[in-house]
């Protein structure tokens, strides 16, 4: 297992950071693209919390659709720790680890009968008591949750407001335990939808930035130092230059991905380098490597309304053609519908911003390009771009 805590690319900046808003009493929003590396900082602050006086339980809850389901899976987070906490926590719950005469399953079984929501709290108050250390809850995708939700018509959206409110409750109520929750699609339109925005308001958003360049060369060498690199044991200095350039989005995942593909020996020599990256990147974009890139084109049927899924694969075939990039106002035109208003457009502009598939650099300034964030993706688009329907 690697030791990130020497590591220019193990987020320990960030671990730092969130550790100090916890400690300030701050709950956390961390919204951004997918495979940019949220999970990554959440799972670092699971390594990292114990030495700081705090434990943190990550939850994921994107294939969930129920609260029932949640709970189970936090108190099923809670018994991996398998430490003293967990006998004290199930105390005071009301119900002993040992010895039992309950049915068989784990401890938190018996509660999974009675009131979910009500045994959710009292567990909440165990965390917020405990005088041996603090907790955070660390939610990952937290939106897909909530959409799951809202897609089973009016009473799921009630369902999904009364959970926020809950989380806001519990907040307030007891408030030694801090909250993170990530989310890699837009979290405000469902809460604009379920009218729980207030809810948001009191998480401070924290943004996920891409790698630098220093730490994406780094990031690269040591996959191949490491062993973890199929065809390498060595890139070198001028390659690694080479390849996070032509990644330009700056993501672990798409590093490695690229990685993993150079072949050949290594070489200092710059054209050598760019020829070898160059080579790399023509076989990542081969049809059988959908799984690479197939997401992005999935995350748009499965998480968009028909009407902003249709503007927002025109917006990407325009964009593919236009590297540049075309600021909104030429978008619109381009796009060519008489009933999609300028601010429609840039609402949906902004949401592919938050998600990772278009940049800019402000929104309050009309003459800014909207260009596609991550350059990997466009050239797979160029060949296959996104379909209507799949």
């Amino acid at each position: 297992m690697t030791d990130y805590r020497n590591k220019s690319y193990g987020r320990n900046e960030e671990v730092k950071v969130i550790l100090k808003m916890f400690q300030a009493g701050r709950d956390i929003a961390m919204p951004g693209p997918r495979r940019l590396g949220k999970t990554f900082i959440l799972e670092r602050l699971v390594e990292f919390l114990p030495s700081q006086g705090w434990r943190a339980i990550k939850v994921e809850i994107a294939g969930l659709s129920d609260q029932r389901a949640v709970f189970r899976e936090l108190c099923s987070k809670i018994s991996d720790n398998r430490n003293s906490s967990l006998a004290w926590i199930a105390q005071r719950m009301g119900q002993a680890l040992a010895p039992r005469t309950d049915t068989a399953g784990p401890w938190y079984q018996p509660f999974l009968t009675l009131d979910h929501e009500t045994y959710f709290e009292r567990l909440i108050n165990a965390l917020n008591d405990d005088k041996t250390q603090r907790w955070a809850l660390l939610v990952d995708e937290l939106p897909i949750f909530l959409k799951a939700l809202h897609e089973k018509g009016p009473e799921g959206i009630a369902t999904a407001r009364n959970f926020m409110n809950l989380i806001s409750r519990l907040r307030v109520n007891y408030p030694k335990v801090r909250w993170l929750i990530t989310g890699s699609i837009g979290l405000e339109p469902l809460a604009q939808i379920g009218k729980y925005m207030g809810v948001l308001a009191k998480f401070d958003t924290f943004d996920v930035e891409p790698l630098t360049h220093q730490q994406s060369k780094d990031f690269v060498q040591d996959q191949a130092l490491n062993g973890a690199l199929l065809h390498r044991t060595t890139v070198s200095s001028a390659e690694a230059d080479a390849l996070v350039s032509a990644v330009g989005w700056r993501a672990a995942y798409y590093l490695d991905a690229v990685a993993q593909k150079l072949s050949g020996e290594p070489t200092d020599n710059l054209a050598l380098a760019h020829e070898a990256v160059e080579l790399a990147i023509g076989k990542l974009i081969q049809a059988g490597e959908a799984r690479t890139f197939g997401v992005w084109e999935e995350h748009l049927h499965k998480h968009y309304p028909d009407a902003e899924r249709t503007i927002a694969i025109i917006v990407i075939n325009k964009l593919v053609k236009t590297p540049s990039g075309m600021v909104a106002d030429t978008l619109l035109a381009a796009i060519n519908q008489s009933d999609l208003t300028r601010d429609t457009l840039v609402r949906i502009l902004m949401r592919m911003h938050t998600e990772g598939f278009v940049a800019c650099t402000s929104w309050h300034d009309d003459t800014q390009l909207i260009t596609l964030r991550n350059p990997l993706l466009r050239r797979w688009w160029q060949i296959r771009p996104p379909q209507m329907t799949l």
